[in-house]
């Protein structure tokens, strides 16, 4: 006669599912932190990127304005500085005379989280040979402030 040998169970017990499960949740946790911390970084590049361009786009414009009229190009500078708030989208027809004098109080352009102001400083009182111009955009996201800022010197031709 032939004898069968006792039944033994396969299988996993209740300890090892319960540990199997705690790995899995922490491997799970920090690939969401790091998914979650990598969306936010590019997000925060985007955002970057499109100030880089806000601040280029005025610094294009000022080299206009500098060369179309010198005269009224520093006569909108002081020696303390003087700050235009441009959240306004420019247009190839907009002057200095369009600015509006004074730090930017709402957050405008799109999308409407940046502030972008400008500083136009010269280096004497009456004439100016030279006029530094100072764009800066700022924009704050999840609790921190961001700049983008460029710094030009602009000079009277020769």
């Amino acid at each position: 006669m032939l004898t069968l040998p006792p039944r033994t169970q396969c299988g996993f017990s209740i300890i090892e599912v319960i540990i199997f499960i705690g790995i899995l949740s922490v491997v799970l946790t920090a690939a969401l932190g790091f998914t979650i911390k990598m969306i936010m970084t590019v997000r925060v590049n985007e955002h970057r990127l499109r100030a880089s361009h806000y601040v280029e786009e005025v610094t294009e414009w000022l080299n206009g304005e500098r060369e179309a009229d010198w005269e009224e190009f520093e006569s909108h500078a002081t020696t303390g500085g003087t700050v235009y708030c441009m959240n306004n989208t420019l247009a190839i027809t907009n002057t200095l005379d369009d600015l509006i004098t004074g730090a930017c109080t709402t957050n405008g352009l799109t999308p409407a989280i940046y502030r972008r102001e400008l500083t136009l400083s010269k280096d004497s009182p009456t004439t100016a040979t030279r006029v530094s111009a100072t764009v800066q955009v700022t924009w704050i996201e999840e609790g921190v402030q961001y700049v983008e800022q460029i710094q030009t010197g602009y000079s009277v031709w020769e």
